[in-house]
């Protein structure tokens, strides 16, 4: 009796050996090929897919297309009516009177019915490093530090920028120009948390891109705040002074999905008209059908005044 269990408990653990082989060989078939033979590149977009998805982002990692070339997306944006300034939020400020500007918190700025601080930015797959989906110039500049006028500054107690745009693979140097210290609060997936002493400068150096901007603040002054997004693609932009932008070099022949956001319009759905039709936006999220090798499209974005009236 004793041998026939012992018989017994050796075919039950063969049995099992061979069960968790065959998942074990399935699991290497379900595995895409592009990762067993591909390049660094297409090994590293399918992890940033991974943690894109942890953080809120692109749900799976799928095949990525080929390109045929680049082109260039330029436009404005504009408002449709008038946001009072009785709507705009005022500094309070307490501290360092001397130094801080009192002047009005302008969460929504429009200049000739343009929109200043709006962002679109792309949100597809991306290849960082091909050739295909990066041009030359941006190659070029890879790992580049954002510093001296590209720099995120703050003067008189007020982020310069109420939205800053960078790469996943840039150094950005966060300025102090006034007289007196403050802190960098940053809270997005690379958080930080740094003091900056009167008319000095830090360093921040993102590691996962961000699907969506995070929030910086001050803690030595609660009034001041202000947004930066971090993305591996360099396919951004922020709207001027009279809400106009341009994207360039931005590969043609593919889908591209895309995002607008600005700090007051709210985070679910409104609508927008791009190009004379109206489109219904979920999260931001609107799509724009492939370009043309050389093509220079043009997107004209008209926003109601009553997105941000009602939302401030």
């Amino acid at each position: 009796m004793k041998s026939m269990t012992m018989i017994r408990t050796v075919k039950d653990a063969t049995i099992l050996s061979l069960l968790l082989l065959t998942l074990a060989v399935g699991c290497t078939r379900s595995v895409p090929d592009r990762i067993s033979g591909g390049s660094t590149a297409d090994i590293t977009v399918v992890a940033d897919a991974f943690v894109a998805d942890a953080a809120g982002g692109a749900a799976t990692a799928t095949q990525i297309p080929e390109p045929t070339g680049f082109g260039t997306i330029t436009g404005k944006i504009t408002v449709k009516g008038s946001v009072p300034d009785s709507k705009f939020i005022a500094y309070n400020v307490n501290k360092d009177t001397s130094v801080c500007s009192a002047e009005l918190n302008k969460r929504v700025v429009v200049n000739n019915g343009g929109l200043q601080w709006g962002l679109l930015y792309y949100d597809g797959p991306f290849a960082t490093g091909d050739p295909k989906w990066e041009h030359a110039d941006y190659l070029a500049v890879t790992g580049a530090n954002l510093s001296g006028d590209l720099a995120f500054d703050q003067k008189s107690c007020i982020f310069l920028s109420r939205i800053y745009a960078m790469r996943t693979n840039q150094v950005l140097e966060i300025k102090n120009s006034d007289t007196v210290g403050h802190n960098a609060n940053l809270a997005g997936l690379t958080s930080a948390n740094m003091q900056i002493g009167p008319n000095a400068s830090v360093t921040y150096k993102p590691v996962y891109q961000e699907s969506k901007p995070f929030t910086v603040d001050c803690k030595a002054h609660p009034w001041m705040s202000s947004y930066i997004i971090v993305r591996d693609a360099p396919f951004f932009a922020v709207t001027g002074e009279d809400g106009s932008f341009q994207i360039s070099n931005v590969p043609t022949g593919v889908a591209l999905p895309f995002k607008f956001w600005h700090e007051v319009l709210p985070s679910g759905a409104f609508e927008i008209t791009i190009n004379g039709a109206s489109e219904k936006l979920s999260r931001g999220k609107f799509n724009l059908d492939p370009l043309e090798p050389g093509e220079q499209r043009e997107l004209n974005i008209e926003i109601d005044a009553s997105l941000f009236n009602n939302a401030l």
